[in-house]
């Protein structure tokens, strides 16, 4: 027996039992489907795999799910930024329980719904001040848990709960981790074609993002994400560092939030222990990439400091040699 639940033990209403037999299964159905358990009534079927389910019609839609704009719109602006495309029919204007804003737009006709998406969807929402205020702070991008960057508009066809419920609970087997790269110090004229032609020979590429700016220019930044860990892994391995019209790349994992703080509060703790340790007085060795966790913590050697920083390091001129 299995109930699918989140991360913080709350059930999602649904779970999976295994019988033995397939008599049992039967019986177990017929008994329970239908049933009155205090003020629900329980569901019981037989599980159907994913691939043998109708696939849902994903052309002929009219409702789209948007999320990630700015947290001053409201549903007004919200319907004054989609009517552009159409007639809309309705907009449910909601906030989820961390706070942030998300909507349900549904227009009169589909193609209108799919011109929406086309030219909505990835959509630069912070000012150029903003984004210059971000570069000059070294601000790396932000990724949601669907790998989709915070400062984009994100607007796609709204899924149904069945859909829903299924990318959850296929979600850990279908989409493994550690398939989305983060690229920046890109050159401006790299598109999305561009950006996926640089990396395609790795496995198979299921989608790129190169963001344009107002003048249609890239961004410097861009993402890639694989179809398996091990081919992502292989475009780390052979594309970080590498030089591409000019510039050195700097490829990675994409991160949640949470994933990059944790990291750095790591970084930052293990910067602090090593500077107290015994590295602290001489600098450390500074030696082998194998030594640097024991012996490069202190004031002149790399402990604590990764090869961006170094990189960092070395383009302002480093110490006195």
């Amino acid at each position: 027996c299995k109930v699918a639940a989140s991360a913080v033990g709350e059930s999602y209403g649904y779970g999976f039992v295994h019988y033995e037999t397939e008599e049992a299964a039967k019986q177990a159905i017929e008994r329970v489907n239908g049933m009155q358990i205090g003020e629900k009534t329980v569901q019981v079927g037989r599980f159907v795999k994913r691939s043998e389910r109708e696939k849902p019609d994903i052309t002929n839609y009219t409702n789209l799910y948007v999320k990630c704009f700015p947290s001053e719109w409201d549903e007004a602006k919200v319907n004054e930024e989609f009517a552009k495309y159409g007639p809309i029919t309705s907009t449910a204007f909601r906030t989820d329980p961390k706070g942030r804003n998300f909507a349900f737009v549904n227009f009169e006709k589909t193609e209108d719904a799919q011109k929406c998406v086309e030219e909505m969807h990835m959509k630069e929402m912070r000012t150029e001040e903003q984004i210059k205020a971000d570069e000059e702070a070294g601000k790396e991008e932000e990724v949601g848990p669907d790998g989709h960057p915070g400062s984009k508009l994100y607007a796609q066809r709204a899924q149904s709960k069945q859909e829903r419920l299924a990318a959850v609970t296929g979600a850990s087997s279908e989409k493994p981790a550690g398939v989305n790269l983060y690229v920046k110090n890109l050159d401006e004229t790299i598109d999305d074609a561009g950006l996926k032609e640089l990396f395609e020979k790795f496995g198979s590429v299921t989608s790129v993002a190169a963001p344009k700016d107002d003048k249609g220019k890239c961004k410097g930044f861009g993402f890639v994400c694989f179809g398996t860990p091990d081919e992502a892994t292989k475009a780390v391995t052979e594309m970080h560092l590498k030089v591409v019209k000019g510039k050195p790349l700097y490829v990675g994992l994409a991160e949640k939030r949470e994933q990059r703080q944790e990291r750095l509060r790591q970084r930052y703790q293990g910067g602090m222990e090593g500077a107290m340790g015994k590295g602290g007085g001489k600098g450390g060795k500074g030696g082998d990439d194998d030594d640097d966790d024991e012996e490069g913590g202190g004031g002149g050697g790399m402990g604590g400091m990764d090869m961006e920083a170094m990189m960092k390091m070395l383009g302002k001129g480093g110490g006195k040699g």
